[in-house]
């Protein structure tokens, strides 16, 4: 196999010119696909046109949702749908009530063996909060845990109900997103139904270790150190306003050649999994002893290797690093698709 690609922390987006809602900055990183796609769709069985698939795809979930909402007197408020995803699906789906902001359903809109996922709400944008996005995230892993290839879509992407316009949301959701970008789609969902993302976050187990690395391996830090203690001492006659800026360099040099080390420790880790990953993402990572954290993207017959892969670096470094594998879970470090609006809807 050949060497992963490693790319910076932005996951790659799969945009088109005529997509059709507002995006907002990808800010959030949450933390896969599931089985095969059904090859055969709805429609397709059905024998019936293009067009005429459109409409007889959405009809049977658009007539349930509509009647949920007037029996619950909220038709005029819901005139939004919340996407999720792209999946392979051939027919309407229901995945229970966990929608994004009022725990509303969660729907499958089909077309030819793909589907929109989708939700209804007032709401007419998401801010990027940590209730929000974990929401968007669940949902994710919910149809994804039901065996679905999922392509994500970006955050607060939300198609609107026209009085104007004669086609509603979910119409046009087929209309103009799955019957324009169907070759996009399931050339994608080809290409991802084999493979998971998992992520790795490397730790060192003892920190003072590390430190007393860095300063036997720098000597600027040493001089620094040793002047700091004996500035500390009260033989020295330094006053304490004197020790500051001493003490701030000091902590500077520290952090530097501290984030220098995490960055080798990174590189040697993808260095030894790179025979087991097909890419790999660096996401950010938080606190000293964290020292990697990536988003790997997986071949599905190959989670076992990647672990067993861990479990032998675990041994060789003796105990001092600890590398905890996560997953598998949605690609969003690896697809996102863009839908965007334009004055066609």
């Amino acid at each position: 196999m050949s060497p992963a690609t490693v790319a910076s922390e932005s996951s790659t987006a799969s945009s088109c010119e005529n997509p059709f809602s507002h995006p907002l900055p990808r800010d959030f990183n949450p933390v896969t696909p599931g089985g095969g796609r059904d090859s055969a769709g709805m429609v397709c069985e059905m024998g019936i046109s293009h067009q005429q698939g459109c409409a007889t795809a959405v009809s049977a979930v658009a007539r349930s949702t509509a009647q949920r909402a007037r029996r619950s007197g909220a038709y005029a408020a819901t005139t939004r749908r919340y996407i999720y995803c792209i999946i392979d699906c051939p027919e309407p789906t229901s995945f229970g009530p966990m929608g994004i902001g009022n725990d509303a359903e969660v729907f499958a809109l089909p077309y030819e063996g793909i589907a929109a996922v989708v939700s209804s709400t007032a709401i007419e944008k998401f801010e990027i909060s940590r209730e929000n996005t974990l929401a968007h995230q669940r949902v994710l892993e919910a149809v994804m845990q039901r065996g679905h290839t999922v392509l994500p879509v970006r955050f607060d992407t939300l198609a609107e109900d026209k009085p104007d316009r004669a086609t509603d949301a979910e119409s046009r959701i087929v209309n103009h997103v799955l019957v324009q970008r169907r070759d996009e789609f399931n050339d994608l969902l080809a290409l991802y139904r084999d493979r998971v993302e998992l992520g790795v976050k490397g730790l060192w187990t003892d920190m003072n270790a590390v430190f007393a690395e860095i300063v036997n391996e720098n000597e600027g830090i040493r001089l620094l150190r040793k002047r700091a203690l004996d500035g500390a001492s009260p033989r020295s006659g330094m006053r304490s306003g004197g020790m500051l800026p001493l003490k701030a360099r000091l902590g500077e040099l520290v952090k530097k050649t501290l984030d220098a080390k995490k960055s080798v420790a990174e590189s040697e880790l993808l260095n030894h999994l790179a025979g087991t990953i097909l890419e790999a993402r660096k996401n950010k990572s938080f606190g000293d002893p964290m020292f990697a954290n990536l988003a790997l993207l997986v071949d599905k017959s190959r989670q076992d290797d990647l672990a067993a892969a861990l479990s032998a670096i675990e041994d060789e470094r003796d105990g001092r690093v600890r590398l905890k594998l996560v997953g598998p879970m949605p690609l969003f470090n690896f697809i996102e698709l863009v839908i965007t609006q334009t004055d066609r809807f």
